[in-house]
């Protein structure tokens, strides 16, 4: 039998111990990197959601403009016109406003409501605005078409 010196034994030791330690960076590595992609994701979801919202209240107060100009403005189709922010914006889905104007007289019980839908790529975000005019009245000739009072709601689905 052949017996070895001790020299030749030495290290021996280090070579699971540094494949152990090799293959715990990797996984450390790993983790980071898929928290920070998952952080990204995030923060990019929230950056278009906010920007989303954004347009769909542009939306909004531009139908009030709309209201404001001519107390009989409807345009009660779903999505019945709309707003690009960015240029070709409604066709991209990437930044625009499509808003509808319900037939309301703009009374207490029978208000104009404004459905305003804010697009930024995967976000949408809804916002409906309820609309009385001149405090309400319902006799043609006291409206003259001032708005007075406004109810914001957003649209969950």
């Amino acid at each position: 039998m052949i017996k070895m010196h001790k020299k030749y034994n030495k290290g021996i030791a280090v070579l699971p111990a540094v494949i152990v330690l090799g293959i715990m960076a990797v996984t450390i590595a790993v983790a980071i990197m898929a928290v920070s992609f998952n952080e990204t994701l995030t923060s990019q979801g929230l950056s278009q959601s906010s920007r989303a919202i954004s347009y769909a209240e542009a939306g909004a107060r531009d139908a009030l403009i709309k209201i404001t100009r001519n107390k009989n403005y409807i345009c009660s189709n779903t999505d019945c016109y709309s707003l690009d922010f960015i240029t070709n914006g409604c066709n991209t889905s990437n930044g625009c406003a499509k808003i509808s104007v319900s037939a309301g007289l703009g009374t207490n019980s029978d208000p104009k409501v404004i459905t305003s839908k804010g697009i930024m790529k995967n976000a949408t975000r809804t916002l409906q605005v309820s609309v009385v005019l001149d405090g309400g009245t319902s006799a043609e000739v006291d409206q003259l078409g001032n708005i007075t009072n406004t109810t914001w709601t957003e649209l969950t689905n």
